[in-house]
């Protein structure tokens, strides 16, 4: 059983390169010294607009800024003291940015609220409010004070990113990717904004022009592996699987490969029959999975679809992987999962001594597991030990989940034995828990043989 393409690609866009559902800026976006700058720089004040300073809060001003400029807490104590109900919304203004670099964002978001209500029209306490706010994840309320310092006349290149980001995190794609183009007009180096836009063409199904834009960035940054699972992504998007897998093997190369794009590498290897390269895939993803036993039905899945392409030697590594991987974490129930498809395994490679002592060690843990019982009453016909195989599946037609393919092989043995009207009524009842045509098609050809004997 191959995964499917679409599969693939809802694997993908859903769980991967967009951060389930947040897309992020990047990590140093909040501290880089061009963010500092601008925002420092803006504890002066240089509109007729916006609130002035005395002339005794003026010399403070000096003052703290000698201050600032050694000690930010320090400052922002000093600062603290002078601020009163009085005092001008400017001191409040710097409160309020000395905070945000502080990462104090709650008193940040407090001093720059009291600077508006001290000023209503304070351009750039709306536009470092509405930072906070975003920084904050109050996105709503950061697009509506975003907004207001731009009407104030506050537009520029990080409100329209911000903007961006904001409405993308809210899934108006649309209008973000408006912003984040106009962010770009005034700055078009910015990283950030360039993903932001990628980001939106992709969810607008634009995946032409988003990957012109991540090829751009790719030639400037190549050694930058999650431009690569973008790449991936939007190769997937096109339904162009091999570019797909390109982009993320070099993100695995360039040893970055995080748990969700190394599971996604491995299922293509394995879709396309490339059993060795899956397995390293899939090691490698095991590794960099933190909450191990959350990926167990991923490694169960791999390994049965390992087994429905009879790569029985594959399977068995896959399946050895999986059971030193997992080790203390696995509960019983995921042990015993792996080790009915161990013996599923030894089987299909008529390794069926092996077998047989794989199914007896399950079932002496777990006397109701269907599954290990009916692969062990399989065995025992195969080898022609018709009484032990009886048995079994006798046992195993009273387990729910495995009662319909007791009945089913319990019938198909019969018929073997040449016992045509015992095997009708098995089939009979197969069909009666588990309608499949092909199965009623072979019943009415032992009814056939039945009514000749």
């Amino acid at each position: 059983m191959k995964l499917s393409t679409s599969l693939l690609g809802a694997l993908f866009l859903a769980s991967a390169s967009l951060s389930a559902q947040t897309y992020p800026l990047s990590e140093n976006f909040w501290s880089n010294p061009e963010f500092k700058d601008r925002v420092m720089g803006s504890y002066g004040t240089h509109s007729e607009l916006e609130p002035r300073l005395n002339d005794e809060e003026g010399q403070f001003f000096k003052t703290l800024i000698v201050v600032l400029e050694a000690n930010l807490e320090q400052g922002a104590i000093l600062l603290e003291e002078r601020v009163t109900s009085e005092s001008s919304a400017a001191l409040d203004f710097m409160l309020g940015t000395i905070r945000m670099q502080l990462g104090q964002m709650d008193k940040a978001v407090s001093s720059y609220e009291t600077a508006i209500k001290k000023f209503p029209n304070f351009m750039r306490a709306y536009k470092n409010l509405g930072i906070a706010y975003v920084q904050s994840g109050e996105l709503e309320k950061g697009t509506e004070t975003i907004i207001k310092g731009m009407e104030l006349g506050g537009a520029d290149g990080l409100s329209y990113g911000l903007l961006g980001y904001s409405y993308l995190n809210q899934g108006n794609y649309s209008s973000a990717l408006n912003a984040y183009s106009l962010a770009l007009a005034f700055q078009p180096a910015s990283k950030d904004w360039k993903l932001g836009k990628i980001r939106c063409l992709m969810e607008l199904g634009s995946y032409g022009e988003a990957a012109g834009l991540v090829s751009e960035l790719i030639t400037k940054d190549s050694s930058n592996h999650e431009l690569y699972l973008h790449q991936a992504n939007i190769a997937l998007a096109q339904d162009r699987i091999e570019a797909a897998l390109a982009n993320l093997e070099i993100s695995r190369r360039l040893g970055k490969g995080d748990e969700n794009s190394l599971f996604l590498l491995a299922d293509i290897y394995a879709n396309r029959s490339m059993f060795d390269l899956a397995i390293d895939a899939y090691r490698d993803a095991l590794e960099a999975t933190q909450n191990k036993t959350s990926r167990f039905k991923s490694f169960n899945r791999a390994i049965s679809a390992f087994i429905d392409n009879q790569a029985w030697e594959e399977a068995l590594r896959l399946n050895r992987i999986a059971m030193e991987g997992f080790g203390a974490d696995l509960d019983e129930e995921q042990r015993l999962s792996l080790l009915n498809l161990k013996a599923e395994i030894e089987l299909g490679s008529n390794d069926s001594d092996a077998a047989a002592r794989t199914l007896e060690e399950i079932i002496e843990a777990n006397p109701m597991n269907g599954r290990a019982i009916v692969l062990l009453a399989k065995h025992s016909w195969k080898n022609k030990d018709y009484e032990e195989a009886a048995f079994l599946y006798q046992r195993a037609e009273n387990i729910e989940a495995v009662s319909a393919q007791a009945f089913l092989q319990y019938g198909q043995m019969l018929v073997e034995q040449k016992d045509y009207a015992e095997a009708a009524k098995k089939l009979r009842r197969s069909l009666d828990l588990n309608y499949e045509s092909n199965v009623a098609d072979y019943l009415r050809a032992v009814e056939e043989a039945a009514s000749r004997s």
